[in-house]
């Protein structure tokens, strides 16, 4: 993904340099060095440049992509973000008790596994059939010190 300066600026500085830091933002410079740097033939980037502006002034492009929040111009100072797919949260998993016990089912009947505790994502159903964003380092954090403290004081 093309980012330029306007970008950064409202997105915010601080989040891009934390992404530069984990190398998923580049600073590149000029259209040539994004070119080199994706080993891509600068008229295409030129034509896409040209393509994405020509999309914006007319209010749709070939997708049917209706917002275009920047102008980009051959002329900028680009950074390339490495974009990938990642899983940023993962619903279901390991049943607990309110005490971060894991359960397990014996027939019809759940009972805890003796000195098994689990807190954060490896659980399910905390928050129901969906999570608000966010609520993931909560999960993590306060079952985390619940497990962590009956794990201490488990006598299994």
């Amino acid at each position: 993904m093309l980012v330029i300066v306007q970008v950064i600026e409202r997105f915010g500085a601080a989040a891009v340099g934390f992404y530069r830091f984990k190398g998923l933002i580049e600073d590149v410079g000029t259209l040539d060095q994004v070119a080199t740097k994706l080993g891509i033939d600068i008229s295409v980037l030129q034509e896409m440049i040209h393509a994405y502006q020509e999309a914006s002034e007319s209010g749709e492009d070939q997708f049917e992509k209706v917002s275009f929040p920047t102008a980009f111009s051959e002329k900028d100072h680009f950074y390339v973000a490495f974009v990938t797919p990642s899983l940023h949260y993962c619903m279901g998993g390991l049943e607990i008790t309110t005490s971060a016990q894991v359960l397990r089912a014996v027939g019809d009947t759940k009972t805890p596994v003796p000195g098994l505790f689990a807190a954060g994502e490896v659980t399910g159903g905390v928050h129901g059939a969906n999570r608000l964003g966010g609520n993931s380092l909560l999960e993590c954090v306060v079952y985390g010190r619940i497990a962590g403290y009956h794990a201490a004081h488990s006598k299994q």
